[in-house]
């Protein structure tokens, strides 16, 4: 068996490709090599392979969610696999799909944001702003699910489509357009998060699909189980 951390649940595996749910809180990879309690897989990770090392043999790590982000992360134990889907991600012919809880009233109509997106690195933290003149262009859709008020405070749920995939990108965009997203504790409306007692950041990664040179393809789908908007979103 693979040494998965418990709160992580598998979703799907097929072709040797792992589909994994990661909860908020939970990382991607280890910050240091070594063994990471609060990493998904409970085995050391080797930087140079970007894989776990595991008696089973190695498992890569083909994409990354930032610690709050909950969702889908994909994984697989075969390196020539591997090498095709990462080379699938960095070429952004993966098909992702995130849900976002927002701050504020999003339209009915769908959105398509283009911003340039320029990353710096403070006191070795990613912090990533929307510039006019320099940066590199970033691009996602944006459509309604549903609309919420709660407590006072209009909130939307929307379905985020990104076609880029820079740090933090989702996260910068919906900040820059007046949609912050809830529990943002780096990019968000601190008032809306401290009043709604929003202990989370509510965004997470809905869907994944993507088919490789090979004829080989994969989807995986998980819906954030523990939303209850409804009734709170005090989680």
């Amino acid at each position: 068996m693979y040494p998965w951390h418990p709160s992580v649940k598998i979703i799907k595996f097929e072709n040797s490709i792992f589909a994994i749910y990661k909860p908020c809180g939970i990382l991607s990879q280890p910050n240091k090599p070594g063994v990471c309690k609060q990493g998904i897989m409970q085995a050391p990770y080797n930087f140079d392979r970007e894989a776990y090392e595991t008696k089973e043999g190695w498992v890569y790590l083909l994409n990354r969610l930032d610690s709050p982000t909950s969702g889908i992360i994909i994984l697989c134990t075969d390196y020539e696999i591997s090498k095709q889907i990462k080379t699938a991600f960095k070429e952004h012919h993966v098909n992702k799909i995130y849900y976002a809880l927002v701050k504020g009233r999003f339209p009915t109509q769908q959105l398509l944001w283009q911003d340039r997106l320029l990353i710096q690195k403070q006191n070795n933290k990613i912090r990533t702003k929307c510039a006019s003149n320099a940066g590199i262009i970033s691009k996602t859709t944006v459509s309604l699910l549903k609309n919420y008020t709660i407590n006072g405070e209009n909130l939307s749920l929307v379905q985020l489509h990104p076609h880029t995939g820079r740090s933090h990108q989702l996260r910068v965009q919906c900040a820059h357009h007046n949609f912050p997203i809830l529990g943002d504790k780096t990019y968000g409306n601190f008032n809306c998060n401290h009043r709604l007692k929003a202990h989370r950041l509510f965004l997470h990664a809905q869907h994944v699909d993507f088919s490789l040179p090979t004829g080989l393809s994969f989807n995986a789908t998980c819906d954030p189980e523990e939303w209850e908007l409804t009734q709170s979103v005090a989680l």
